[in-house]
């Protein structure tokens, strides 16, 4: 069978499931017990609720009945009680007798159908079909089951790959932000360094401009200097007079008494206070 015809197959099964509660139905296995008759015409009577009173009370005078729980298990399904229904139908495929068996396992594929297992479903509908290869309602829902299944796996298959493109996504956003962050901080220090290097510029300058206001002022300093020393004469020049006087002497060394004059001359000049010329 090609994969179109199986589509339009399951699709068929699909409608008639849906016009045919009974494909679906867990039907009561019928004993002798009381408790289990009752259940069974409360069921039929579409009283789910006041039959699984009768069917817990067939539990506990049967514990051990595989029967018992079977059909505990048909009203809890009616209830929508999937979960409960499904522990049910466990216990129930302990039975030896091939045809109960095989219904247990049937009817819990049906339990996993309605909380979506579709795994579980498959498994439980093959070993229906293992004891009961006869079986129409088994085939039918475990081709639905099938198709549910391969549905379900597409879509979550999808959702990963989603998943996944939008973890890359979140992982570039991230090495982008850290790239960003990395290049500020190289900025900032860039930045810094920039700071740093103009204090330094500024240090130096102030530097410069001190020892250049040193500079000066050593240079006014010793312009004044000057200025004191051209006021005054030299230490070891002499004033004209007195050179006049000295050079008179050197030629008249020979004449005595003119020598005398003249360093009595020279004596007075000495005594005299120096003239001012301001």
């Amino acid at each position: 069978m090609n994969d179109g015809s199986r589509c339009r197959r399951v699709e068929l099964l699909a409608v008639l499931l849906a016009l045919c509660p009974g494909l679906m139905a867990f039907d009561p296995i019928r004993s002798p017990s009381a408790a289990v008759t009752a259940g069974n015409g409360q069921m039929q009577a579409g009283k789910p609720s006041d039959a699984l009173a009768s069917y817990d009370k067939a539990v506990k005078e049967l514990p051990g009945d595989p029967g018992a729980h079977f059909d505990r298990g048909t009203a809890l399904a009616a209830l929508s009680r999937f979960d409960e229904a499904g522990e049910e139908f466990l216990r129930a495929t302990e039975a030896k007798e091939p045809g109960l068996k095989a219904a247990a396992f049937y009817n819990l594929g049906n339990a996993f159908m309605k909380k979506d297992k579709f795994k579980e479903a498959i498994e439980a509908y093959k070993r229906s079909l293992t004891l009961n290869p006869k079986d129409e309602r088994a085939k039918w829902n475990l081709e639905i089951a099938l198709q549910k299944k391969k549905k379900d796996d597409e879509e979550k298959k999808k959702n990963e790959d989603k998943k996944d493109k939008d973890k890359d996504k979140d992982k570039d956003k991230d090495k982008d932000k850290d790239k960003k962050d990395d290049q500020k901080k190289d900025q900032d220090k860039k930045d810094k360094d920039k700071d740093k290097d103009k204090d330094k510029k500024d240090d130096q300058k102030k530097d410069q401009d001190k020892k250049d206001q040193d500079k000066d002022k050593d240079k006014d300093k010793k312009d004044d200097q000057k200025k004191d020393q051209g006021q005054q004469p030299p230490p070891d020049e002499k004033p004209p007079a007195e050179r006049e006087i000295e050079s008179t002497l050197d030629s008249l060394e020979k004449s005595p008494k003119e020598l005398e004059k003249q360093r009595a001359m020279l004596r007075a000049v000495r005594r005299a206070p120096p003239t001012r010329d301001w």
